[in-house]
Order: C-alpha cells, then sequence, then structure tokens
C-alpha cells in the first residue's frame, strides 16, 4: 500500500478517536502510520550487513520492531513535548500495527512476527502499491483542501464520506476474496485486480515433465478475457533447466515472495525461461526474469530482467 494511503488511513482514524483526547498527538500518529515505509532510508545498509531483512517491507513491517521502536521515539517525544509516555506508546503501537495490518491485505508478504519468526504472511486482498487506492487517497486530500479554503462547513462532511467509502470498499474486497477463494480448485490461485471488482485466476498443473497454465482476468460485470494458455513437454534436460531457474530468481528476496508464470523458449541450442511474476501484473503486463542455458554446455550463458506483455 503506497505511503499517502497510509497516511490518510492514519489521519481518518485519529479523527474516530479524536474525542477522547489526543489531539495533541496527531503529529505523532501520523508519523506512525508511514513510519514501516520510511525503510526505504535504510536499504543501503542491506550491501554492508548482507541481510535482507533492510530492504523495503521486509523487517520494519514487523510488530515486533513496531513494538521497540515505539519505546524509543515515543519516550523521545515524552522528554520533548511532556506528554504523558504511556499515551504516546500506547498510539505509536496502535497506529504503526494499522500499518503493518493494512500491508497485509496486499499481495506481497511481510515478516510481520520478526524476529520472533521469519515466517511471511499476506492475504491477497489489495494489490501492493494499488494504483486505485493512490488514486482515491490523492482525490480525498485535495478535496479536503478545496473544501476547506471554499466551503468548510463540509469538511467533516467529507471525511466522514470518504470514511465509510474506506470500509466499505475494504469489506468488498475481502468478501470476494473469501467467496472466489471458496470456489477454487487446488491448483488455483487468486488475485485482486486494479479495480474492486476485477480480479485474476492463476491455475497451474504439473505432472511428470507435463505443465499446463492458465491465466484469466475475470469480472463480477463482464466476460472473463484470457491472457495466457500454454502446455508444455519439458525434455528431462530441459525439466533440469526450468528447476535450476526456479532456484535462481528465488535467491533475490522479493521475488520469492511472488508466484510465477513460466514461458518456455527454444531457439536454435538455446532454451530460455521467462518467469513472469504475477503479483505485480497490470494490463497482462508484468515483470520478468529471463535465464537462457546453452543445451550443449548444460550450463547457463545470460540472464535478463525486464518489463513486457506475457
Amino acid at each position: 500500500m503506497d505511503i499517502f494511503t497510509h497516511l490518510v488511513f492514519g489521519a481518518l482514524t485519529f479523527n474516530l478517536f479524536q474525542n477522547v483526547g489526543i489531539s495533541n498527538y496527531l503529529l505523532l500518529i501520523l508519523f506512525f502510520s508511514i513510519l514501516p515505509d520510511l525503510d526505504i532510508f535504510i536499504t543501503p545498509l542491506k550491501r554492508k550487513f548482507k541481510s535482507n531483512y533492510l530492504e523495503h517491507r521486509s523487517g520494519s513491517h514487523s510488530y515486533i520492531i513496531g513494538l521497540i521502536l515505539s519505546i524509543i521515539i515515543c519516550g523521545i517525544f515524552s522528554i520533548i513535548t511532556s506528554e504523558p509516555f504511556l499515551i504516546a506508546w500506547v498510539l505509536g503501537i496502535f497506529f504503526y500495527g494499522i500499518h503493518i495490518s493494512l500491508d497485509l491485505l496486499n499481495t506481497t508478504k511481510i515478516p510481520c512476527f520478526y524476529p520472533i519468526s521469519k515466517k511471511e504472511y499476506c492475504f491477497y486482498v489489495e494489490k501492493a502499491g494499488s494504483s486505485f487506492t493512490l488514486l482515491t487517497s490523492w482525490i480525498f486530500i485535495i478535496s479536503l483542501l478545496v473544501v476547506f479554503n471554499n466551503f468548510p462547513s463540509f469538511f467533516l462532511a467529507v471525511i466522514n464520506i470518504y470514511t465509510n467509502f474506506t470500509i466499505f470498499y475494504y469489506l468488498y474486497r475481502i468478501l470476494t476474496k473469501i467467496w472466489i477463494n471458496s470456489h477454487l480448485k487446488e491448483n488455483q490461485k487468486y488475485f485482486p485486480g486494479v479495480l474492486p471488482f476485477c480480479f485474476v485466476i492463476f491455475e497451474k498443473e504439473i505432472i511428470d515433465n507435463n505443465l499446463s497454465l492458465l491465466v484469466e482476468r475475470k469480472s463480477h460485470f463482464s466476460k472473463s478475457k484470457l491472457i495466457h494458455k500454454s502446455k508444455s513437454i519439458l525434455t528431462p534436460q530441459e525439466m533440469i533447466f526450468f528447476k535450476e531457474g526456479i532456484e535462481m530468481y528465488k535467491e533475490n528476496y522479493y521475488f520469492s515472495k511472488w508466484t510465477v508464470l513460466p514461458i518456455f523458449i527454444r531457439t536454435n541450442d538455446v532454451f530460455s525461461i521467462k518467469f513472469f511474476f504475477l503479483e505485480p501484473m497490470v494490463h497482462s503486463r508484468a515483470m520478468y526474469i529471463q535465464y537462457n542455458f546453452d543445451m550443449n554446455s548444460r550450463k547457463i550463458i545470460s540472464n535478463d530482467r525486464s518489463f513486457g506483455h506475457i
């Protein structure tokens, strides 16, 4: 989820509880609402410490880390402002936790209990970095500025309208995911679309050296659209290359989190595999990494990362 949506969501939640006397903590609350995404400033440290948990959306996206950071930050805040530490600490933990919980709805896994557990989770309710939520957040921010400057009496009305919209939107997303998942086969997987009423179904079947793959875009209001369908029979050597390719892309922290659609290309003595990553796919275009193997030497000769049409 983008930083602007987190900021808006934090502000809306603050608005729901402002009657309990926490108005002095607004800046602290907004800071904790976006704090996990400020990990982009520590990612350069990964080169020195060789830890994937210094990546974006990794170690910082943990309830445990939020608990520790809130003690330090709220302690400093309390000393500077003379506000009660306990209230600041509870608010810090709460709004940091809201950020983590919202990101758990996305399609990119996060280690939400790190360092106690390194297992990563996500619920595939919303696309990570959704352009739809980014757009609606900006519309809300601009609307508030316009209303505040020209029609101040409607200020709270706009906030209430967007709050109700947000609640309905995520409830719709969650119920859609639960309903569709309950009707899927074991070899099928659900992916949320950019728009709330669109989604993608990925179907994969591997029997010995036979691979059957299907990617289909669906909607509640229109016919299904086929994105990709293929059936491949790999030779024993090609199957070895396929498994090697899987091991190589999994060495990348982000790639290892995502679902791949493999597409095989045979050109003369070169066997190539394009691994398309389905979570960031938009309009049948996705990020991919391609490995090229020499059939004679049976070794990888090159690889390429790009973004293209499936």
